[in-house]
């Protein structure tokens, strides 16, 4: 099975859930490690600016963060 996300993918926010500081739709970066496990699917994304300063892993879930493939 191919993985979902690979490094280097570029990627697009859809929806970002964190509660305390989360990324606009529509921030794009690049993916730097994909960590899916069942039920809980982890981004490690290098954002682009002005996001670049940030540091936000997105945990996709099926209610959770949504992006896309660029």
């Amino acid at each position: 099975m191919e993985p979902e996300f690979s490094a280097g993918d570029r990627i697009r926010v859809l929806r970002c859930t964190d509660d305390f500081d989360a990324l606009p739709a529509g921030a794009t970066g690049s993916v730097r490690a994909w960590d899916p496990h069942p039920g809980l699917r982890q981004l490690r994304v290098t954002w682009d600016a002005p996001h670049a300063h940030r540091r936000l892993m997105l945990t996709l879930t099926d209610d959770g963060d949504e992006v896309e493939k660029i």
